[in-house]
């Protein structure tokens, strides 16, 4: 999916932001506060929302296109539910779960589903009592009209994969998998994260691996090559369960004769491969978010995937934050969204709203004084 439209109210926690609009590539620019990392949480807490979950005191319109370029409008709105201090988890169904007070769904101008109170009408039709807490893409999700809607969410992928966490990890045998997942195309189409996606081409679309690998290489020419293995620097029988087939990314560099495995591999290393493979193993019409774009990259890693994201975006939309000069500067201010807060409000302007100069050096230097600006009033509000 791509955003066009974003309008998000989280009332339970007291911020707002105002209407955004989106392109392909669009970096999010602002100092410390100012709710870059608040704008990318609303977009992870709609795909928590097309999913089922309830979220206290949202609300929120989006207007978004699937990878068939069809339009929708999404709205809707939770009640917002005063929770104790010491109150964290709620159970599904519970009465402490917030309750979705509207909600509808517009494809091209025309509406599909119109929720009120406890009352759902899908195509003019009004249905028998349903859940109150599992949104219309959820409930629907099987039907023609709203299934490209819920696979559009599933499509949002975030980049944080800077180690192996719990959700990288599946119950489901590798080998099992790999007897699976057998062609480049049903890679790319599947949800795994983009480790497990990039195993699979290993294994079973090697020419692909190839071309990520060169990749890597042109960045890393100490690199002489990369694997993709099961870790086998304990016994088995010492490793939980999950971990005896999970695939890990090993390198093998010039002179040395050992494969460093994924542990000993520099962050900045890890992240770009994933980055790159993100670019090759991303379904189109995918919706990649990386929240400060430069965290553990090196200069050379900067450089080289920052143009990789500007030249061959492809069908992707692509969601960043960066603090970092080289990244701001070699991103051609079109794509800036420069994020302020005043309050509970958050506001994202373009460069162009903001009269930036044409030059990329002047616009760095008026958008610096900007940022400055923008600090000082939130600091007052």
């Amino acid at each position: 999916m791509k955003i066009k439209r974003l309008e998000y109210y989280d009332r339970a926690k007291g911020w707002q932001l105002e209407p955004v609009e989106f392109s392909n590539l669009n970096l999010l620019v602002g100092v410390s506060g100012a709710g870059k990392t608040k704008i990318l949480d609303a977009i992870l807490n709609l795909q928590k929302i097309a999913s089922g979950e309830s979220l206290n005191g949202v609300e929120w319109e989006i207007i978004f296109s699937t990878k068939d370029n069809e339009e929708y409008i999404w709205k809707g709105k939770f009640n917002t539910i005063e929770k104790s201090e010491t109150s964290f988890i709620y159970e599904s169904g519970s009465e402490d779960q917030a309750e979705i007070l509207t909600e509808s769904l517009f494809l091209d101008q025309q509406l599909l589903v119109k929720r009120e109170s406890t009352q759902i009408e899908f195509n003019r039709s009004v249905l028998p009592k349903l859940s109150a807490f599992e949104s219309v893409v959820e409930i629907f999700k099987n039907e023609k009209l709203i299934k490209p809607v819920w696979n559009g969410f599933r499509q949002i992928n975030h980049s944080d994969e800077t180690m192996v966490s719990q959700k990288q990890i599946y119950h489901v045998p590798f080998s099992l998998l790999l007897s699976k997942y057998t062609t480049e195309e049903d890679i790319i189409n599947s949800e795994f994260r983009t480790q497990v996606k990039l195993a699979l081409v290993y294994r079973n679309v090697p020419k692909l691996f190839e071309d990520i690998k060169n990749k890597f290489v042109q960045i890393f020419p100490t690199v002489e090559d990369i694997k993709i293995e099961s870790f086998n620097g304990y016994a088995l029988t010492e490793m939980p369960n999950a971990f005896k087939e999970f695939p890990f990314v090993y390198i093998k560099e010039k002179g040395v004769e050992s494969w460093i495995d994924q542990g000993d591999i520099s962050s900045g290393m890890y992240r770009t491969i994933i980055h790159i493979a993100e670019l090759y193993l991303s379904p189109n019409g995918s919706l990649i978010i990386i929240d400060e774009f430069e965290n553990s990259l090196g200069i050379n890693c900067i450089d080289a995937v920052t143009e990789d994201l500007i030249l061959d975006q492809g069908d992707l939309q692509f969601i960043l934050t960066s603090h970092h000069p080289y990244i701001i500067n070699n991103i051609p201010m079109d794509y800036w969204k420069i994020v302020s807060r005043k309050g509970g409000v958050v506001t994202v302007r373009s460069a162009k709203e903001l009269n930036l100069g044409k030059s990329k050096h002047q616009a760095y230097l008026q958008l610096i004084n900007k940022l400055e600006t923008y600090n000082e009033e939130a600091e007052v509000a």
